[in-house]
Formats: structure tokens, C-alpha cells, sequence
């Protein structure tokens, strides 16, 4: 099957247009490249060299035309040739730029948070209902190779019901801001929305996608090594699920050693992983059993590449997400309960 071309004969692969050319556009822009259900059209990014990279990276054309570059959001929404977008924007921006992008008529990919508050989500998915448009959010992690082995382990009923979980993701503490994700605007609360939603609406989407929904947060956040940032580098979250069970999420990057790991427990055993070491593994509570290591294929780009997918699927073939906006906006609405109950001192209710 050659790149342009999707699953079924004849099918042609969704042009699209990426709205935001950083760390995270460039990745989409690359795994793009692998795949045949859609291909990059167009990118746009006030950094003309930033979308130069994110042209570079995206392989030959699936249309025979290098992917155009436009400085201004309006330019890219006013090609009538691109029925959809991917929104990989600062987070701050997500909201009014994906407002913008269903009103001109696309369907649109919107990389996680969502949104900085449950409020402007809610008006993202009332957008998307008016205008008859897809939208789709980035809750990658649940589909990258380790944690979709657990996910797996836990439906297949190999631990029973989970009950307890606790997950640590916390990255090396920084000097300065180095790296790729060094970008200034990353520094601040007002563009990111704090450490829990600019990193760790993945854990809590992954809570949720074992545990089901929650019923009650409660959260402490502090900064104690990043000066540089005005928000927190370390949280500490206990959930109340309705089901019963209880949750725990560490997360931030205070430690020096930096580490992706969990357990979850139910009635039969528990599955534990290690994403830093690419490991998964179960023990069952009953006599004589043992540690059983389970396979994990090294991720390489599979998570992003699944969702690409599934979006371009949905909007050609109208087969369902494996991430909705509806997942979006829980994952936002869990980081927004944690902040209040760690700025008022106590338990917060999660409404329906």
C-alpha cells in the first residue's frame, strides 16, 4: 500500500492542515509521514522556520505538492481543499483557535488539554454539536504501547474489578530549561494552566480509562526546586472513584531521577509497569503464583500514529474515536478539581 492511500481501495487519504509548528506539531508532522489514511497539506506557524521543519518532516507528498506555509491562522482555514485541522498550539490558545476552526467549517484534532478550564471545553464540544464538525482531543498516552498493554490486562479481567491504583510520573529535575520543551511560554500558569495540565491530564485520562469516573479529588501542589516557573513542580492527588476504589497520583518533576510507573490492584492480583523501562507485569494472589513479565513493544511513535488514525478515520468513514472531546474535557475537569482543593484546603466533588 503506498503513502496517500487508506485502507480500502480507491479510499484517498484526509488532507490536513497543522495549526502550530513546536515540539509537539513537529512530532504529528513525523508520524504523519507514516501513515496512509492522511497526509500533511498545510502548516502554519508565525515561526516561518518552525514551519519549514515541520515541512521537512513530513515526507513526500501525497498530492504531489509540498505542504504550503501560511504565517496567519486565517489563511490556512480559507483553503477550501482542507476539511480538517490539528490544533498544536500553547494551551492557552487551543480554545479560541479550534472555536475558530470549526466556525470556518473543519474538523478538528486538538492536542491535549483541551482547554484550560471545563467551561471553555464545554463551549468547544456545544461548537462542535452546532457546526455538525468532528472534535477530537490528544489524550495520547492511553494508547502508547505500555499503557494500552495494561489498559488490556485490566478488560481482559486478569486482576478482577481494579479497586486501588497508584501512578508516579514525575520527569528529572531541570536546571534552567533546556531541551525541546524548554519554550518560554511553558514557564508561565497563565499559557500553560500549571503542571497538571500541561503534562498530567495524560495520567489523569489514564485513571480514568482503568478506573472509571471519579467522584471526589483532593490535591496539595508546591514548588520546590523551579524558580523559573510560577507554578507548582510537585502535586500529590488522592481520587475517590465511584466505584469505590481508590487513586493515587504523584506527579511533577521534582526528583532527580525521573520515572513513569503504577500499580493497579483488584480482587484477583495486581498489573504494575514501568514506562521508563518499557515493562509490564501481573501477579495473581492465588497459591504458587508468579511474577508474569508481559511483552511490550517499544512505543516508537505508535501511540501518536493511532490516533492520527483513528481521527482520520472517523471524519472519512465515520468509525468512532479511540479518544472522544468528551475525554478531553473529564481529564480538564479532574486538573481543575485538584487546583481547588489544593488552593481551598479540601475535597472536591465531581459532578456528572
Amino acid at each position: 500500500m503506498s503513502r496517500g492511500q487508506s485502507g480500502s481501495a480507491g479510499d484517498a487519504a484526509l488532507p490536513v492542515g497543522l495549526i502550530g509548528c513546536g515540539n509537539m506539531g513537529t512530532s504529528y508532522a513525523k508520524q504523519m509521514a507514516a501513515l496512509s489514511e492522511l497526509y500533511l497539506a498545510a502548516v502554519c506557524d508565525v515561526d516561518e522556520a518552525k514551519a519549514r521543519a515541520a515541512v521537512a518532516v513530513a515526507g513526500a507528498p501525497a498530492d504531489g505538492r509540498p505542504p504550503r506555509a501560511f504565517s496567519r491562522i486565517e489563511e490556512l482555514l480559507a483553503q477550501a481543499d482542507i476539511p480538517a485541522v490539528l490544533v498544536a498550539t500553547p494551551n492557552v490558545t487551543h480554545k479560541e483557535i479550534v472555536l475558530q476552526a470549526l466556525q470556518a467549517g473543519k474538523d478538528v484534532f486538538c492536542e491535549k488539554p483541551m482547554a484550560l478550564t471545563v467551561a471553555d471545553c464545554d463551549e468547544m464540544i456545544a461548537a462542535a454539536r452546532r457546526s455538525g464538525r468532528k472534535l477530537m482531543v490528544g489524550q495520547v498516552l492511553r494508547l502508547m504501547t505500555v499503557y494500552a498493554t495494561v489498559r488490556r490486562l485490566v478488560a481482559e479481567g486478569t486482576i478482577g474489578t481494579p479497586q486501588v491504583i497508584r501512578v508516579l510520573r514525575s520527569s528529572g529535575r531541570t536546571v534552567g530549561q533546556p531541551g525541546p520543551f524548554g519554550a518560554s511560554w511553558r514557564a508561565k500558569r497563565e499559557h500553560t494552566g500549571g503542571i497538571l495540565f500541561e503534562v498530567h491530564v495524560h495520567e489523569f485520562d489514564l485513571l480514568r480509562s482503568l478506573m472509571g469516573e471519579v467522584a471526589e479529588v483532593m490535591a496539595m501542589a508546591d514548588n520546590f526546586f523551579h524558580p523559573q516557573r510560577d507554578y507548582e513542580d510537585h502535586v500529590v492527588v488522592t481520587l475517590r472513584f465511584r466505584s469505590g476504589g481508590l487513586g493515587v497520583l504523584e506527579a511533577g518533576g521534582a526528583h532527580a531521577i525521573g520515572s513513569s510507573e503504577g500499580i493497579v490492584s483488584g480482587e484477583k492480583g495486581s498489573i504494575a509497569y514501568n514506562a521508563s523501562r518499557n515493562s509490564v507485569a501481573y501477579r495473581l494472589v492465588e497459591p504458587g503464583s508468579e511474577v508474569v513479565e508481559v511483552p511490550v513493544e517499544r512505543d516508537a511513535g505508535h501511540g501518536i500514529q493511532s490516533e492520527l488514525s483513528s481521527f482520520a478515520r472517523w471524519v472519512q468513514h465515520g468509525e468512532p474515536p479511540v479518544v472522544t472531546a468528551e475525554d478531553g474535557r473529564r481529564a480538564v475537569q479532574l486538573a481543575e478539581a485538584a487546583y481547588r482543593s489544593a488552593r481551598d484546603k479540601k475535597a472536591i466533588q465531581i459532578d456528572e
